[in-house]
């Protein structure tokens, strides 16, 4: 569907045209029966997987035109919340966290408009959050959240790769862990891809006190009904017994060594 040679915002416009013919097409096997949730949501996550990257792919070569490229340079994508977990909907938010490697001698990028490294990837980062949330003739791709990488919005929205796996090793919260057993590399270098997950796996594999964790997530899930109580009885998302609260069994199961991830 990006066929030929196409200027960066045509690319954005068809990626655009595309996500939202597939996502009505999704919809309407969904709602003729021909496809149960579960399919449609994995068939909304490859959707999302697809547009995303090809988006990501657009946004380096471009940034590349002006700035040059890093030297061992590559990015990685991690797909976290409903995208990792593959149960998106059509209508659903897309967290992601950036991260990126490059050679450990790499100064600058090699461009007309030359940046340090940990300014090359956030602008990047920056200019793929424009690329596909911001709304054009033809709509808006994705919202995307950030919020999920380490240190949430305190933090840098690029994050280099080593930075990312000493976080999670060494200063990242349970929560944080939590939300580290839906995580799944969705675009960007493959080698690199490769080696997040690997780190998630074992990050996710670390012995640790379960009565420690679920106590901690008994807290945060507290924290949340406090905050964020639910509207009536009918907010299956946020009730007692609800989808939260299935959410956190299952990822407090996952981080303990009760199921695999």
């Amino acid at each position: 569907f990006l066929e030929g040679d196409r200027a960066y915002e045509d690319v954005l416009d068809r990626l655009r045209i595309f996500a939202s013919e597939q996502k009505f097409l999704i919809g309407v096997r969904l709602l003729a029966g021909s496809i149960d949730p579960a399919r449609a949501g994995r068939a909304f996550s490859d959707l999302a997987d697809l547009t995303i990257d090809a988006a990501l792919q657009a946004v380096i070569a471009e940034f590349a035109l002006r700035h040059g490229r890093i030297a061992g340079g590559t990015v990685a994508l991690l797909g976290m919340g409903k995208l990792g977990s593959r149960e998106l909907t059509a209508g659903s938010d897309v967290d992601l966290i950036l991260l990126y490697d490059h050679d450990a001698d790499a100064e600058e990028s090699d461009g007309d408009k030359p940046l340090a490294p940990s300014h090359y990837y956030s602008r990047m980062t920056q200019r793929l959050i424009s690329a596909v949330s911001a709304p054009t003739a033809e709509g808006v791709l994705y919202e995307l959240d950030l919020r999920l990488r380490p240190s949430g919005n305190k933090g840098p929205v690029a994050t280099h790769v080593d930075a990312f796996k000493k976080y999670q090793r060494k200063d990242a919260w349970t929560w944080e862990h939590m939300a580290l057993s839906r995580a799944r590399a969705i675009g960007g270098d493959q080698a690199l891809c490769t080696e997040v997950e690997a780190e998630v796996a074992a990050v996710l594999a670390l012995p640790r006190d379960s009565a420690k964790v679920m106590a901690e997530a008994s807290e945060m899930r507290t924290m949340i009904e406090k905050e964020k109580p639910p509207r009536d009885l009918w907010d299956i998302k946020l009730i007692r017994g609800g989808l939260i609260d299935l959410e956190f069994i299952a990822q407090v199961a996952v981080i303990t060594g009760k199921v695999e991830a």
